[in-house]
């Protein structure tokens, strides 16, 4: 059926009142689409046809049930990006069928029609696309800009020259939100391969340092995507005329690459005195590296109340800046920082004993044991941690007190220190101390943990600590049972056994130099010569 044959069958049809519109035509005659036909109430057609077409193209894409062109319309940067891609490849069908009805129905809403127009600009014909990217120069949309963007990195060098002519249209006639929407793509075309470095920085973004473009700029530097903030605020950085109000924005933004970038603007650029005051500002910035080094640059300047601001920095929810301000103190002051974090875990003057106990976990001395022993019920399992870790440190270990104290706290947080510390407390774990665990005060909660943890151990080791054993009392006897029986259920797991140690293991099991009761000492001599 050629184009004259559709045109009359829908004339004829038209007299019943519907309208049978071909979904496509195509200009060589060999699309699979020119055979479809669909009967669309005849107000409707135009729109329906194109929503046809559209939903089919996107029906590996998008779940049944979606409206595919508000789908579309609403996609993020990053997901046009993947939909070019994955519509660019190698099984994806070449079809010039969409641009040719959207060129024969020119009355459709305008969201349909950019949707189109985005397809058969990401189509895998270069003419299709370029003829698409022609008709996207008269019709301004975030989806029409994003496309044209995507086509500057086109593998064809003459699509790319039209992309690059149609951006610059297209940033003419777009509203500033649509600009904003398509920026990402801009942005992410600076890792591309195939774009111009000349253009892109000396024509796109120059385009966005013009006074004329200052709400675009402006609207970019409170983007919700950091990539697009950082660019915006390196143009911004060149080109605004109150640099200083734009620095003391940055640095307090989420993005540790944004406030960094005007913190280097700020010491290279700034005003003396505008140095000072915002540096003291970006003592408070959401980056770590940014307060590191505006401390930095606050101690090189010697400014007024120099020793507050190392004070209070020793007190930064991050590591890095209070061992850089337990070390300015040193240098200063000949003070330790750990004072500090002493006084405010007993008086709590400053309101700042979680990051005090962080601190103190990671310098903690001898003395200070008690302090964080009489923390560790009072916490929650994130500080419980803390009070353990600085308990190991200030003992140089995991003594058995510290374990005993550890198996009657509950939390992850506190089971991942233990099962890390196992090789360290297990050396003071004699047969002595591990019979009396079962009398001498810990709650059956303790006893249980203590079980999970001897599992950690190498599995030969395990099993000499427990025919080192030989309990004396009754509530031993039961204690070790349950020991042995625990290391049964483990026994089948790998663990390399020598020829020397298995004959040692085996002889002692034979001999009876051991205190298992005689149906588990077969058990376990089975489980030794069968690893």
């Amino acid at each position: 059926m050629n184009e004259a044959s559709i045109l009359r069958e829908s004339a004829r049809l038209r007299h019943g009142g519907v309208l049978a519109l071909a979904v496509c035509v195509l200009h060589d005659g060999h699309s699979p689409w020119w055979k479809q036909m669909m009967l669309i109430p005849h107000p409707d057609a135009p729109e329906a046809a194109l929503r046809a077409m559209i939903e089919q193209i996107l029906k590996g894409f998008v779940d049944e049930g979606v409206d595919r062109v508000h789908w579309l319309q609403t996609l993020s940067p990053l997901g046009l990006f993947d939909l070019d891609g994955r519509r660019r490849s190698w099984w994806a069908a070449n079809d010039d069928g969409l641009l040719a009805c959207l060129q024969a129905c020119a009355a459709v809403p305008v969201g349909v029609q950019t949707a189109a127009l985005f397809l058969a600009g990401s189509d895998g014909n270069g003419r299709t696309r370029e003829a698409a990217l022609l008709v996207m120069r008269s019709v301004p949309s975030h989806l029409t800009l994003s496309c044209a963007l995507l086509r500057c990195n086109d593998w064809v060098a003459e699509v790319r020259a039209v992309a690059q002519d149609v951006v610059m249209s297209l940033l003419g006639q777009c509203a500033v939100r649509d600009v904003l929407k398509a920026w990402p793509v801009a942005v992410r075309l600076r890792a591309a391969q195939r774009v111009g470095p000349a253009w892109l920085e000396g024509t796109l973004f120059a385009w966005l340092s013009s006074p004329s473009n200052r709400p675009v700029l402006e609207g970019l530097l409170g983007h919700p995507d950091a990539r697009t903030r950082l660019a915006a605020y390196v143009v911004a950085l060149r080109s605004h005329p109150d640099r200083a109000a734009l620095r003391a924005h940055a640095l307090r933004d989420s993005d540790p690459h944004v406030s960094h970038l005007a913190l280097a603007d700020l010491l290279q650029q700034g005003e003396p005195d505008e140095i000072d005051a915002q540096c003291a500002l970006a003592l408070s910035a959401p980056s770590t590296r940014v307060r590191s080094a505006a401390l930095r640059a606050l101690v090189e300047r010697e400014v007024a109340g120099m020793d507050e601001y190392i004070e209070a920095a020793a007190f930064d929810r991050s590591r890095g800046v209070r061992r850089l301000a337990a070390w300015l103190l040193q240098q200063r002051q000949a003070r330790p920082a750990i004072a500090l974090w002493r006084d405010e875990l007993k008086h709590g003057r400053r309101g700042r004993w979680r990051e005090a106990l962080e601190a103190l976990a990671e310098h903690a001395e001898v003395d200070d044991v008690p302090t964080l022993r009489a923390l560790l019920p009072e916490v929650s399992p994130r500080h419980q941690r803390n009070c353990l870790r600085g308990w190991v440190r200030a003992e140089g270990g995991a003594s058995l007190a510290l374990l005993r104290e550890a198996l009657e706290v509950r939390g992850r947080t506190v089971n991942a220190l233990l099962a890390s510390a196992t090789a360290l407390w297990a050396a003071e774990l004699d047969p002595a101390r591990l019979l009396a665990f079962c009398h001498d005060g810990p709650s059956p909660v303790a006893q249980a943990a203590l079980l999970a943890q001897l599992t950690k151990l190498p599995l030969w080791q395990h099993l000499d600590l427990l025919l080192e054993a030989v309990p004396q009392r009754e509530d031993e006897r039961a204690w070790h049972l349950r020991l042995v029986h625990d290391w049964l259920r483990v026994s089948g797991q790998y663990s390399p056994l020598g020829a020397s140690r298995r004959q040692a293991l085996v002889s002692r099991l034979e001999e009876g130099r051991h205190a298992l009761p005689e149906a588990v000492a077969v058990r376990v001599l089975a489980a030794v010569r069968g690893a």
